[in-house]
């Protein structure tokens, strides 16, 4: 997987600088019901094809604290030479159709002291990803990509928000019933572009 630590790298370096990815103000799956899809119970690793960097990821998901509530506790885990990457999320999941989402919250980070965890609950929102899995025992993660969503907020497809500039944060912002109805659609997966892919570990 040669664009691992670049995907990684991408994400953590969003989050310690406060530009977050997507974020939508309400959970997707909200009218669906949230809560914690076990199979992701576990920890799961993403090895790095690219023989300059022989690097390898590791995404813990454990029962979250308030497990009543329906939350996983997810940490990933980038091991270096040196220090360590981690990052630490509060994820909530649900089905909506023929899909599987969580929704994730930065909590910490050895980069950065929450950050991009406190932004998002400033602004109300977490960070959508689509999850699916394959065969023997895989999971691959999808992020929505930010060009994609623009064009479809300014389209009228779903309700937004730009902020101004290239790194301008884009928010999403339709009500639960609206933002359910559009992602349970084959259009809404369509905005999705691959994060990550892993393999649970034996």
């Amino acid at each position: 997987m040669k664009r691992i630590y670049a995907a990684l790298a991408i994400a953590a370096t969003l989050l310690v600088a406060g530009c977050l990815p997507v974020t939508s103000k309400t959970p997707v799956g909200t009218t669906a019901g949230l809560g914690a899809d076990q199979a992701l119970y576990g920890t799961w690793v993403g090895h790095s094809q690219d023989e300059k960097e022989k690097g390898v990821a590791y995404f813990h998901f454990l029962k979250g604290k308030d497990n009543e509530a329906g939350t996983i506790s997810a940490l990933m885990v980038t091991p270096g030479d040196n220090d360590d990457d981690w990052m630490s999320f509060t994820v909530r999941t649900a089905k909506l159709g023929a899909h599987n989402y969580m929704n994730a919250v930065a909590t910490g980070g050895n980069g950065a002291k929450i950050g991009a965890g406190e932004k998002a609950e400033e602004k109300g929102g977490s960070i959508p990803l689509l999850y699916s899995f394959g065969k023997h025992h895989t999971l691959t993660l999808y992020m929505l990509d930010e060009d994609k969503v623009k064009a479809a907020i300014q389209a009228g497809k779903i309700a937004g928000t730009i902020e101004s500039g290239d790194y301008g944060d884009v928010t999403i912002t339709a009500d639960a019933a609206a933002l359910d109805a559009f992602f349970a659609t084959p259009e809404a997966a369509k905005l999705f572009k691959v994060f990550i892919a892993l393999k649970k570990a034996e």
